[in-house]
């Protein structure tokens, strides 16, 4: 299975996607594209701690540029914040997201980069 790595260390962004809040996840560059299409994993990453698999979600249709505006409320983004987004971000719109009991992700699982994973 593939996972997508995302990151809790100020705002709860893995748990607002598993639990259906967050219907769109941004990056600065377009590096979700292997997912799309495919039903992933989500891991909440944080500083100090073990990366944890809490939910499950479906990466669908192609990534795109739009204005940050248009998408703000649909990314839980805070105006502002170090997340915010910019012109030239990439938008992968989420689907179908499901919360499962959270375990650590396996030791075998084979990093993408800093994004995504396979276990």
């Amino acid at each position: 299975m593939k996972a997508m790595f995302v990151n809790e260390d100020e705002y709860p962004f893995a748990y607002w996607i598993a639990s259906r809040k967050k219907w769109i996840e941004t990056r600065s560059r377009n590096m979700l594209r292997q997912l799309v299409g495919e039903r992933v994993a989500v891991v909440r990453t944080k500083r100090g701690q073990t990366p944890m698999v809490i939910g499950y979600v479906f990466v669908c249709g192609g990534s795109f540029e739009k204005h940050p505006e248009d998408y703000r409320h649909l990314t839980m983004i805070p105006e502002g914040s170090k997340y915010d987004t910019k012109e030239g971000r990439w938008f992968y719109a989420l689907a179908f997201a499901e919360e499962c009991k959270p375990y650590p992700l396996p030791a075998e699982a084979v990093r993408h980069g800093r994004s995504w994973c396979e276990f």
